[in-house]
């Protein structure tokens, strides 16, 4: 089954995407909010763990932007790599039904294709997206910990908006200074804490040792999610899974970025 953009037919999970408005939500947080056809099919429930999607965001060295076509069987069919655009994961951090859009934070860094985009998009440019997934619990926990670092943050935010009331745990945040930190929604039974430390001099222990904080009991009542770079996810992964006993079905804990790689060079975990 395939979707049709232009008289051109599309593989059915993806989406050539238009900028509806972009707004600066801190210093190095820029928002983006792009409208497909039809939220409806192209999204995720609210109780997903970070929803996210891949981008393609197109070659400035291309006239077209090299979406994927389907062949006569319905198979996906890709231009050749040199036109090929990059394709970069990011969280879903809202989705609105009422305007078929979806809002996609994107941490301002410097470098990269997809910051680059970001911070240049204008209303009405194109960019492709895959079909937003994620992982779903099956049965509410005892408890939740929600660790990340700045990429991390509108996951974490997402699933905070759509946790019960009387959901209880502790929210672990680190960004770089406290101008980068979010209003967050918060059930009373929640605790957050900001953690401050920069990217250079790189501070990979700084998460691991506040989860290995909450202490081996209060980790093994929960489930615990985390969103982080390569060496910090293994690090409380580790501890989650070795030291506090937690089985596989009671962690997401995902490698969000790797230092020194590019997406595509390196494993996402879970």
């Amino acid at each position: 089954m395939t979707v049709q953009n232009q008289d051109v037919a599309r593989p059915e999970n993806f989406r050539v995407a238009r900028v509806l408005r972009t707004r600066r939500v801190t210093p190095h947080m820029q928002r983006v909010t792009v409208q497909v056809d039809d939220l409806s099919r192209f999204d995720c429930s609210p109780r997903s763990l970070g929803p996210h999607v891949h981008a393609l965001i197109p070659r400035k060295d291309c006239k077209e932007p090299g979406w994927p076509t389907v062949d006569d069987k319905g198979h996906a069919v890709y231009p050749p790599p040199e036109q090929r655009p990059a394709v970069r994961t990011y969280s879903v951090r809202r989705f609105d039904h009422a305007e078929n859009s979806m809002d996609i934070d994107f941490v301002l860094h410097g470098e990269g294709v997809a910051s680059a985009w970001a911070e240049r998009a204008s209303v009405g440019e194109e960019i492709g997206l895959w079909r937003p997934h994620a992982r779903i619990l099956e049965e509410e926990p005892e408890r939740y910990v929600l660790a990340g670092d700045h990429t991390a943050l509108p996951a974490i935010a997402f699933i905070l908006d759509h946790l019960p009331e009387d959901a209880q745990g502790d929210v672990i945040v680190m960004v770089p200074d406290q101008v980068e930190e979010q209003p967050l929604r918060l059930p009373e039974r929640m605790r957050l804490r900001w953690l401050h430390a920069p990217l250079e001099p790189w501070s990979g222990d700084v998460l691991p040792a506040a989860v290995r904080a909450l202490g081996p009991q209060e980790i093994s009542r929960s489930f615990v999610w985390v969103g982080a770079e390569a060496s910090v996810s293994r690090d409380i992964r580790a501890f989650a899974r070795k030291e506090c006993a937690l089985p596989a079905s009671g962690t997401y804990i995902l490698n969000y970025w790797k230092r020194g790689m590019v997406e595509g060079t390196y494993d996402h975990g879970e």
